[in-house]
C-alpha cells in the first residue's frame, strides 16, 4: 500500500485493513487481502469491497416481458473514425 499510495496514505490504508478484523473473521479478511494482492488492488476500500460482496451471488437480468428488443448498434463508423477499419 505504501508503494502505490505513498507512505502516509499507505500506512493509513494498512491500519484501516487491520480494523476490518473487528467486523469480519480473520479468515475472511486474510482471503480478501490475498485476493486483492492477486488482482492488483492496493487500497483498503478495495479490500472492504471484496469483503462486502464476497458472498453475494449475481442474478442475471431477465428481459422485460412485452418489450421488443432493439437491433444491435452499428458501430462501424466509430471504427472508421479511429482508423481501425
Amino acid at each position: 500500500m505504501c508503494q502505490s499510495r505513498g507512505d502516509s496514505r499507505g500506512i493509513k490504508d494498512f491500519i484501516t485493513v487491520l480494523k476490518l478484523y473487528r467486523e469480519y473473521a480473520a479468515s475472511e479478511v486474510e482471503a480478501a487481502v490475498e485476493l486483492a494482492l492477486e488482482k492488483g488492488i492496493s487500497s483498503s476500500e478495495g479490500v472492504r469491497h471484496l469483503l462486502v460482496y464476497a458472498n453475494e451471488t449475481v442474478k442475471p437480468a431477465t428481459p422485460l416481458a412485452g418489450w421488443e428488443r432493439l437491433p444491435p448498434a452499428d458501430i462501424m463508423p466509430y471504427g472508421q473514425l479511429g482508423g481501425i477499419l
